[in-house]
């Protein structure tokens, strides 16, 4: 199982950095009339899931169950924190909408990672990179939305 592990942890560092593309948010200017408001509050939500997401660090096997839990609750408070905004833009709704396609793949992963089965959570994780929330994030303006957090572990 370390082996089969190892590349796992990989995938799912990998996958983790797509969705850490959901969890930056902010800077840039709004293309739509009142998308400062939108802007300024994701920015501050973004900063606030890339601190906790880049804490969370790289998991060892025994933390991948936790580890996805925990990315599912930093993205899960995000995506209500951005949804409560006004996205007056095309572009600030279509990142919105990629935030709430992201949560239910997290649980579904985190519910593979609890029964071992190591390649649905792979599977699961080309969903999160098909959303594509960091072009969604640079399609909005912004900039920190589409920054990957750094582990500092």
């Amino acid at each position: 199982m370390k082996t089969k592990f190892g590349s796992f942890a990989s995938l799912l560092f990998l996958a983790a950095v797509g969705v850490l593309v959901v969890a930056g948010c902010g800077g840039g200017s709004s293309t739509s009339g009142g998308g400062g408001d939108f802007v300024a509050g994701a920015e501050a939500a973004c900063t606030t899931a890339n601190q906790k997401i880049a804490a969370l660090g790289t998991p060892q096997q025994e933390e991948v169950t936790a580890y996805l839990e925990e990315t599912e609750a930093v993205i899960e408070t995000l995506h209500k924190e951005v949804a409560a905004l006004d996205a007056s833009g095309a572009a600030e709704a279509a990142y919105v909408e990629g935030l709430a396609e992201a949560v239910p793949i997290l649980t579904q992963m985190g519910n593979a990672a609890r029964s071992e089965n190591f390649d649905a959570v792979r599977e699961l994780s080309a969903g999160l990179v098909e959303i594509r929330l960091g072009e969604l994030a640079e399609g909005a303006k912004l900039k920190t939305c589409a920054e990957v957090p750094v582990s500092k572990s």
